[in-house]
């Protein structure tokens, strides 16, 4: 799913699902389901009472690729296991984000100094034999990286609900909002009511 203008998000792999999360909470009762509707009062209860622990049983794996600034905002959220691709060994790719509003001038400023930052960038590593891992200093945090991000569903949770309100930067906003869209296709019934429940019910 394409976000911002260079960026993506992917789900690579899940496990578990809704049937891991109400399995798991059941266990705690020692009662069966006799029906969806008895499932799905079930999971709105865990979510409206705040016992997450059942979603842990969700997992998903998720490919990005984000503005630098946003993977640092990203990698706030320490319940999850990151692998970001490294500047260290490997060349930085000229991307780098560009707000959709940007027109005219601004916006031609706002190329020119990113093309001279990699202009830099490639300089001191290809013809001064700078090491990479040095010569990245120069270069904007507006650049793209891409990183693989596991988590669980009770921590993803958390991360939609700082992450896809108004109080939260637009440019992680619009991930928020991808990858819950990607998560309600695996998830429908625990995603769908924790959108019910928390997201849509903020005011």
């Amino acid at each position: 799913m394409r976000v911002l203008n260079n960026g993506y998000i992917k789900l690579v792999e899940s496990m578990g699902h809704d049937q891991a999360v109400i399995r798991n909470a059941r266990r705690c009762w020692r009662s069966e389901g006799k029906t969806e509707q008895a499932d799905r009062r079930l999971l709105r209860h865990l979510i409206e009472a705040g016992h997450k622990t059942p979603f842990e049983a969700m997992v998903f794996t998720f490919d990005v690729k984000a503005p630098l600034f946003v993977a640092r905002q990203w990698f706030r959220h320490r319940i999850g296991s990151f692998n970001e691709q490294s500047l260290r060994y490997c060349a930085a790719l000229r991307e780098y984000y560009i707000p959709e509003t940007l027109e005219g001038e601004p916006l031609l400023k706002w190329r020119s100094h990113h093309e001279a930052a990699f202009d830099l960038y490639e300089y001191l590593a290809q013809e001064e034999g700078l090491r990479k891992e040095q010569a990245r200093s120069v270069l904007p945090v507006g650049i793209y990286t891409k990183f693989f991000w596991t988590v669980n569903g009770s921590s993803l949770m958390n991360f939609l609900d700082l992450r896809s309100g108004l109080q939260a930067q637009y440019e992680i906003r619009v991930y928020a909002q991808a990858i819950l869209s990607l998560v309600k296709e695996k998830a429908p019934i625990s995603f769908g009511e924790f959108q019910r429940e928390v997201l849509n019910s903020r005011g």
